[in-house]
This record gives C-alpha cells, sequence and structure tokens, in this order.
C-alpha cells in the first residue's frame, strides 16, 4: 500500500457538552492566539491555544462555528481535536442576544476602572470575546 499525504482532516469539534461537529474536511481554519491559521491535510503534529472567534471547517463544503477559547490539537494521524467551553453553529447563533451581551460585557469593562485585572476581569472579557465570536460567525 503507497503512502502518501491524507487528502482529508478529520475533525472533532468538542465542548463540555459534547461532541458538536464529528466531520471530515479539507481544510480547518481557526482563531489561534497568535492569530488566524489555516490547516490542510498531512499538517504535521501541533497543539495550539484559540482565542474566541470564527471556525471554519472545510472549503469546498464549509460549515461556520463560534467558538470561545480553548486548544487546537493535530495528531500523529492527522486528525484535529478542537476542544473549547462553548461552540454554535451560525444557524443557531441569536445575533440581538450577542449584541446584548457584548455591550453589557463591554460596559462593565468601561466602568472597571482601577480595580485589579483579576479573574474577574478576565471572566468579562471572555465574555466579550464569546459575544463577538458570535456576531462576527454571522457578519462574515
Amino acid at each position: 500500500m503507497a503512502t502518501g499525504l491524507s487528502t482529508i482532516l478529520g475533525v472533532n469539534l468538542v465542548t463540555p457538552r459534547g461532541v458538536v461537529a464529528h466531520t471530515d474536511a479539507d481544510s480547518v481554519q481557526a482563531p489561534g492566539e497568535a492569530g488566524e491559521f489555516e490547516l490542510l491535510p498531512g499538517h504535521v503534529p501541533m497543539l495550539t491555544a484559540l482565542r474566541p472567534g470564527v471556525l471554519t471547517i472545510g472549503t469546498k463544503q464549509r460549515a461556520r462555528y463560534a467558538v470561545s477559547s480553548g486548544y487546537l490539537r493535530v495528531d500523529p494521524g492527522g486528525i484535529v481535536e478542537i476542544l473549547v467551553e462553548q461552540a454554535l453553529p451560525t444557524s443557531e447563533i441569536d445575533t440581538e442576544a450577542a449584541k446584548k451581551d457584548l455591550a453589557a460585557a463591554e460596559a462593565e469593562l468601561a466602568r472597571w476602572g482601577d480595580k485589579p485585572l483579576d479573574g474577574d476581569y478576565l471572566n468579562v472579557q471572555q465574555r466579550a470575546g464569546w459575544a463577538r465570536a458570535r456576531i462576527d460567525a454571522v457578519v462574515h
């Protein structure tokens, strides 16, 4: 049997509530901590942190998701595991609710003042990021 680069990526998008997507795809575009990146079949194994943003699975057949922070791992077999706190397909996103959530989180951040930038502050930042991710997934 000839060995060569795989032509597909096995993709698993998982939250603590369970599997959101389990599919084969020709690409994955993800919101990495250091910026957006794309994976293609045959990618070397890796582990990277994700920030809240838009995850796109596939180029020919695209599926878009809003994702919160988490991790993406490519295993030696080419399987892509995406582990995030929250994920929603664009079809399930309530844009108006996301806009209200973003406005509330941004208002809370604006009022923060000189209080310590502690875990509570980071939680509000995460809420704002998750709201922005939902809006971006639908808008773009």
